[in-house]
């Protein structure tokens, strides 16, 4: 699926999120423009780490670009950052033997 420099993603079966996220908007709060739904990567910088969430329904405005992300999905995104973060913080109580344990037996795995 091209991309345009926004990192919005072209797709057909984004009519079955309206059903899910409800009415929308149907004008752009920044300019007034008109608003469709489409797909976007949603991108945060904490503490040093980027996180990422691709694909994500949400809607554009398609005269000034401004994304509007319906709030289940901003909700989904803030929950996937403090799990990630939660998860960071239990593999930084691993000491450096039990990192290396746990990565000979993943290795062994394969």
């Amino acid at each position: 699926m091209p991309d345009d420099d926004h990192g919005k993603k072209k797709d057909g079966d984004l009519e079955r999120y309206k059903d899910l996220l409800g009415e929308a908007e149907e004008e752009c709060a920044a300019c007034g423009g008109h608003l469709e739904l489409e797909k976007v990567n949603l991108e945060d910088y904490q503490e040093g780490k980027l996180y990422m969430m691709e694909g994500v329904p949400a809607y554009v405005c398609q005269d000034c670009d401004e994304i509007w992300v319906p709030e289940p999905i901003m909700a989904e995104f803030e929950k996937m950052i403090e799990t990630a973060k939660h998860k960071n913080v239990a593999s930084a109580k691993e000491s450096p033997k039990e990192i290396k344990k746990r990565i000979k037996r993943v290795k062994e795995k394969k």
